[in-house]
Order: structure tokens, then sequence, then C-alpha cells
């Protein structure tokens, strides 16, 4: 309606208008339906301020729908920027924020709502700049669908990440490829809105490694949070007086990988992503990930109005994968991760109740795969036996792989996995698979950059250890921790006051003040107006 005003038939403006006046928008149940309701009506009460309430589907007049959305608008910005956003990182919403500030950046007539759009529109670039890989949105993440949980390229957002931080303003062919990837790039590309140079840098330049501490903000939960919230140890953390609970990011940013995380627990239902390692590639599938495949009712209950029992029929009808025990997204209650740079600990703790008694990893396929010993490498699939199933590529009974390390090759990333716990391999359609139905199980994850050590060296440097665990920390037992000592404590809330703390952006809880650094540059968002 905005951008072809000037050339818009008035036959279809009347027809528009009409919309507005007999049918009800969806304004659905969470943070970004809620900015797109509201920015919408927003705009919408803008075009038409003196209409009486028998014009508008809500019976209320222009004026009062103006500023109703203006309060909501305000409310929204200034809970993002001092307490983190609740919708966060996410590779499948993320266009979701972005597009709705670009169109209000450009079309509000409010100065100061104007100014605070563009700000904010900045400050959703500037934090998905910082996780940012050659397209690879990285780290872990709140709403992730199931595609995209073990391919990066998959992702929506990605189209948006290309479009601000590599074409903005440059080469009309390949704006034209990232519209036909994902048309809505229109509405971002047809504003005025230009990504500042500093947020380029941020997203692009990785000759530096860094480690970013964030804060956000779990989905709100409305029931058992006293059956939820035990002991921040036990991965399922004390919801805040808003009953929205703390979750603690930290990445490990390289030129050649990203290793991400956040504490574990589930803060977000169904689509949520603890944690990820990214491999810098243009290749598909340039992720290794893992999770215990939870479902439950109470999972469910937590965070959605209607009847927990109900929920579990209604959502295979809605989010189809979730009740599958071979997906890739979602959270556990049993589930803790601690990480320090390139290494990552992921420990659980399955009742026997637990209806998927397993535990995942994904290797992709186009992944460079070595084992010290020699010995083959069995794809199959676990059978009901304890200590052997059935692989299906040679159609015998194989024995699980006892505790160890597997080592893979990714482009110029070199990985060590050490299973805790006896496990099968088998084969999936974008990769392998090691899964583990022990009581206790858990991995560590082990990177460095092949420029920095030769393979054959890498996997001599671990297969020469094995991994111990005490009741406070994982380390490498036969050199005393020299290459991995991880406390089981979540250090990543020694930042608890710092929404943001990295080599490129710090922001304090609370203050509603992003500061945004490169190499002397030096870029602020104050949001206290």
């Amino acid at each position: 309606y905005y951008a072809t005003s000037d050339v818009l038939r008035p036959q279809y403006k009347a027809r528009i208008r009409w919309c507005w006046k007999h049918c009800t928008p969806y304004r659905g149940d969470t943070e970004n339906h809620f900015l797109m309701y509201y920015g919408s009506l927003f705009l919408m009460a803008q075009a038409w301020p003196d209409l009486p309430d028998t014009e508008w589907f809500m019976d209320k007049s222009s004026k009062e729908i103006y500023d109703e959305s203006k309060e909501y608008l305000d409310h929204w910005i200034d809970e993002t920027v001092r307490n983190g956003q609740e919708e966060w990182d996410s590779p499948r919403y993320g266009y979701y924020y972005i597009t709705p500030l670009a169109l209000l950046a450009e079309y509000t007539k409010d100065k100061r709502m104007k100014h605070r759009f563009e700000m904010m529109l900045e400050y959703e670039l500037a934090s998905y700049a910082a996780d940012y890989l050659n397209g690879s949105y990285c780290g872990a993440h709140s709403r992730v669908s199931d595609e995209c949980a073990i391919d990066p390229h998959a992702a929506e957002i990605e189209t948006y990440g290309q479009y601000f931080f590599r074409v903005e303003g440059g080469d009309l062919a390949t704006l034209d490829t990232l519209a036909a990837k994902h048309p809505d790039i229109a509405f971002a590309a047809m504003t005025s809105f230009e990504c500042p140079d500093i947020i380029h840098h941020i997203a692009t330049d990785r000759e530096q490694p860094y480690e970013q501490f964030s804060l956000k903000r779990g989905r709100q939960m409305i029931r058992y949070m006293d059956k939820w919230s035990e002991d921040a140890e036990g991965g399922i953390l004390h919801a805040d007086s808003e009953d929205h609970a703390p979750v603690y990011k930290y990445d490990y940013m390289t030129k050649d990988y990203c290793l991400g995380s956040m504490q574990g627990g589930i803060v977000q239902p169904i689509q949520q992503q603890s944690w990820s390692l990214v491999f810098n590639s243009d290749k598909h599938h340039n992720i290794i990930t893992g999770l215990n495949p939870y479902v439950s009712d109470d999972e469910l209950g937590m965070f959605f109005p209607e009847y927990p029992s109900f929920q579990l029929e209604r959502i295979s009808a809605v989010k189809k994968g979730y009740t599958n025990e071979n997906k890739w997204e979602g959270g556990s209650p049993y589930e803790r991760i601690y990480q320090d740079k390139n290494v990552l600990v992921a420990l659980y703790d399955l009742p026997d109740s637990e209806k998927y008694h397993h535990v995942d990893l994904f290797i992709p396929n186009n992944i460079a795969i070595s084992k010290s010993d020699n010995t083959q490498s069995f794809h199959g699939i676990r059978g009901s036996g304890t200590d052997t199933y059935f692989d299906t590529t040679s159609g015998c009974v194989c024995p699980y792989s006892d505790p160890g390390w597997e080592y893979f090759r990714f482009d110029s990333t070199l990985v060590g996995v050490y299973m805790l716990t006896k496990y099968a391999t088998y084969h999936t359609e974008a990769g392998i698979c090691l899964r583990t139905s022990e009581r206790t199980p858990g991995y560590v994850i082990y990177c460095e950059s092949a420029r920095s050590i030769l393979p054959t060296a890498f996997e001599q440097q671990l297969c020469g250890i094995s991994i111990a665990r005490t009741n406070d920390k994982i380390y490498s037992k036969e050199d005393i921790g020299r290459t991995i000592d991880i406390p089981l404590k979540n250090t990543k809330q020694d930042n608890s006051d710092l929404l943001f703390k990295s080599l490129y952006l710090e922001s304090k809880k609370g203050s509603g003040i992003l500061t945004m650094r490169y190499k002397g540059a030096e870029r602020v968002l104050d949001f206290n107006f």
C-alpha cells in the first residue's frame, strides 16, 4: 500500500481499506507475530488517521489503534534492548523481525518512532552479524526448522545476510537470484535503509577469533514453573520475575568454524537448537549438532494455553516433526551443556520414563572420516540387543562401538568427537547419526583449524588420550587436562549482567545502549529517549 501509493488504482486502495474494516488479521501469540500485527496496525492507522471505530475490524478508532500499537512497539523495543529478545537468533523467524522493522523505519512519519525503528533494525542486524559465518547463522537458536537445524544454508534468513552483508546496493543480477530464492527480500530492497559499514565489517571480518557472551530471554512460561525450575546445574533454570528463563549464549567464532551453545534445558518449545558446530563452507549440511529428541505434553503445556493433553494430539498437525524420534530440533530438560572456546561437553541424565531414551549426534555426509585404529566404521540402525545392532549396509549384526574418539575433517576444520558411552553409527539421508542409549550418555566436541595443525598430528594428539569424568569436571586423562579441562559449571552465567560482550558488541543489561566497535570505529545505539 505504501510503496505503490502513487500508482495504485483507486479501486485497489478501496479494496485494501475494505479489508481492514471487515477482515480480522491473525495476531498470534508469539513475539514475531505481535511485531508484525502491531507494526501493520501502526502504519495503516497512520494511513487513515481520522476514521471512527465503525471503520475498523476491532471497533476502535484510528487514533485508538495508532496509540495502542505505538505503545506496544515502544514496549517491545525497550524490553528487547534492556532484557534480551524472546525469539532470539532464529534462522527461520529472523526475517519476521527484519521485514517489519524495515517497513516501519521507511514509512513511519513520527520522527521519534522512525529513529527508534531505524536503530532497532540496526540492532537486529548487528546481533545477526556477530553470529554470521559466510552465509551461515551460527550458535544456538530459539526457533529453527528441522531442515535448517542440519543445514544452515537452507535457512530463510541467509538471503537477508547475503543482501545486507554482501550485495546491498550492488549487483542487480545477484539481487535477482536472492529474490528468486526468497521473494520477501523485496520488502527490504524497496526501502532506503542501508546497512552501516561497521555492521558489514562485523559480519565479514573473521581474521581474529573471538568469544561472544550474550543474554536472551526464554519463551514465557505459563505452567509447571515449580516442576521445571531446578537448579542451574540440573540444566533447568529458575524463571525470572516475568516467567522468562534466562538464556546464556556463548559462541567461539573463527575464520574456519563457529562453536556455539546455550546452557541446555528447555527455554523454547519444539524448535530450540541448544548447540552447533558450523563450518565456514558453501557446502550444504555444514554443521555438527546433537540432541535428546524430547517429546512431552508437559513441555507443550508449559508454553501453550490449551489443555496439555490436547496439545500432543494437535501438535502433529502443526509441527509435524515434534513427535519424531529422529528429529534434529528441540530442547531437553535432561541436557546440560558446557563450553570453553573450541571444546564443548554435553551431558544427559535420561530417566527410564523418557519416551525416546537416546541421544543423537548429526555428522554430515560430505565430511571426511578417519579412525586411528583402522577398523571399519559400521553404519546401521541400532537393534534390540544391548551389545549389538543391525547394520543395514552389510546386513550383519554388529557390535556397538566402545567409548572413544571419532575423527572428522570438514574443509579447513578438524574435529574430534569423544562418545562417553557405547554408541551405534547409522546412515541418514543427509549424514551419519551417532546414537547412544545409555542412562547417562554424553560426548565431547574438540575442534582445531587445519591451518594450525596437520590432520595426522591432530589425530595422534587425541588418540593418545581418553576422557575422564568427575563430579566437577571433564578432562583429558593422560595429559592431565592440558587438551581438555571443562568445569561442570555454567560459566556463561558469569556475564549475566551483559546482553552482549565480545570483540564487536557490548551492552549492559538494563542500559538500553548497544555499542558496536570495529578497528577503532564505534557506533552507539542509545534507546533512552
